[in-house]
């Protein structure tokens, strides 16, 4: 017999719950309730309710902050948000909207419709569309679509790449291809000729949320190909890779950001695909910086492998014990689903650049992936595959001291924090995580700007150089950074 349905409802008004509860629970349904949105964040990590009913007044954490925090925690990331408030309120990824005051036919409804949408998007076999873009086109399908007013998820295959469109009445409010997520991802997917696609109908959540018409899209999505293929014959080759010339400090000061933003990824030798992965900014804005980086003499390509690391062959991150150690602790937590065993590290203190040059430096070990949000204040910042079924998740903690009461369900499950210099602001949260038990590793570059709570806490952290990486590693490999 299946496990039954668990609803989690946040709402401040007491009479919501005691009006709800009742009726969800006769249709065989578990109710848990919140008042305010940080409980509702534990609530949603520790019960994993397949569903969260949340008002759009919620304290402490709004709806669109609530659904973000979501999606950056591989263990909550799927569970569909469904808004109480004004029609037409926007959470960016949420579910969908019930207007209050609520009716409870309608309640039920909505909640039954997103089960449903779950329970097709499971598997290519719930494809109510599928075919081939050989024989019909993307701009064409998605023209379709958009005539239709259709809302669901669009399934992209090609070799090895992977794409998903969302859609919502006919327009697209999301995408993610291959590394990519938001704007950047959906001129990717436009760009795909051959391959499959499968439709599955229902709520379809991505974020960052979009709000684009197709006709639009499908517009500038031509443009940014034609400019790619006029930008070709200048860019290095799949064989090939760049690197800076010279120092990024000698570079002029009144650079574009897009390629000031390359130029400092490529202080370490990278290939055109990594190359675009990393930036924020679209494909043909990165490699229009690129190519002004080359053009100019600013940047050289090579032949891939052809530096040092083509002689030196690069040592795992973790030697095989510390591994094998690393996946016993996630299959001791709840980090871990299936095959893949999942763990979270948390990243905190430091200011923009701090974090900026802190990504840079992560962005330089094997397996290690960024995100798309990986200069946004919180959330995930970026992915390190360690092999043989373990991954770690770096989750950058948030700074605001408007949003301190959100560091304990973020902090819900990590392995240990990285601490960038200076901390002084965050000092009295990061004390109550060390008094927690949870592994605090401090990275900058003198010990002296470690602050005193810190240094003084009874679970004191240790101080672990200017090296992030190396800190990373003694996290992960069960050790205590040396004090």
């Amino acid at each position: 017999m299946p496990a039954p349905r668990k609803i989690l409802l946040c709402d401040p008004d007491p009479a919501t719950a005691r009006a709800l509860g009742p009726v969800l629970r006769r249709n065989g349904w578990h109710v848990h309730a919140a008042r305010d949105g940080a409980r509702a964040l534990q609530l949603a990590i520790l019960r994993q309710p397949d569903v969260v009913l949340l008002d759009e007044g919620a304290p402490l954490v709004d709806a669109a902050t609530f659904v973000r925090i979501l999606r950056a925690n591989p263990r909550t990331e799927h569970i569909p948000v469904v808004v109480l408030g004004a029609a037409g309120a926007d959470a960016g990824g949420a579910a969908g909207v019930l207007a209050k005051p609520l009716d409870e036919h309608d309640v039920v409804a909505r909640v039954e419709a997103v089960f449903r949408g779950v329970a097709a998007s499971r598997g290519r076999d719930g494809a109510e569309l599928a075919g081939s873009l050989a024989q019909m086109p993307l701009p064409d399908l998605l023209q379709v679509l958009a005539m239709n007013r259709r809302a669901g998820r669009l399934e992209l295959t090609c070799g090895a790449t992977r794409a998903t469109l969302a859609l919502a009445d006919g327009r697209l409010v999301g995408a993610r291809c291959g590394a990519a997520s938001g704007e950047k991802a959906l001129y990717r997917a436009l760009g795909l000729r051959d391959g499959q696609f499968g439709f599955v109908a229902g709520p379809a959540e991505l974020a960052p949320r979009l709000d684009r018409r197709v006709d639009e899209a499908v517009l500038e999505g031509v443009r940014q190909a034609d400019e790619l293929a006029r930008l070709a014959p200048a860019l290095p080759g799949e064989a090939e890779e760049v690197l800076l010339a010279g120092d990024a400090e000698a570079l002029p000061p009144d650079l574009h950001p897009v390629t000031a933003e390359v130029a400092r990824l490529l202080a370490v030798p990278r290939t055109v695909g990594a190359l675009v992965d990393l930036t924020a900014a679209s494909d043909l804005e990165a490699l229009r910086g690129l190519a002004a980086l080359l053009e100019r003499g600013w940047a050289v390509r090579r032949p891939a492998g052809s530096g040092a690391a083509a002689t030196n062959p690069v040592a795992p991150f973790l030697a095989p014990a510390e591994l094998r150690d690393l996946r016993g602790r996630l299959g001791r937590g709840r980090h871990g689903a299936g095959a893949l065993a999942v763990g979270k590290v948390l990243l905190a203190g430091g200011g923009p650049l701090a974090r900026r040059a802190a990504l840079a430096r992560l962005a330089a070990v094997s397996g290690f992936e960024a995100t798309h949000d990986a200069d946004a204040a919180f959330g995930t910042a970026g992915r390190l595959a360690l092999g043989e079924g373990a991954r770690v998740d770096v989750v950058a903690l948030p700074g605001d001291a408007g949003h301190l009461p959100l560091w304990r369900p973020l902090a819900a499950g990590a392995l240990g924090a990285l601490v960038l210099l200076p901390a002084d602001d965050v000092a009295a949260p990061l004390l109550a995580l060390a008094a927690a038990g949870l592994p605090l590793a401090v990275c900058g570059p003198a010990p002296g700007a470690v602050p005193a709570a810190l240094s003084g806490a009874a679970c004191a952290p240790g101080y672990c150089g200017a090296d992030l990486a190396h800190a990373l590693r003694r996290l992960l490999a069960g050790a205590r950074p040396a004090g």
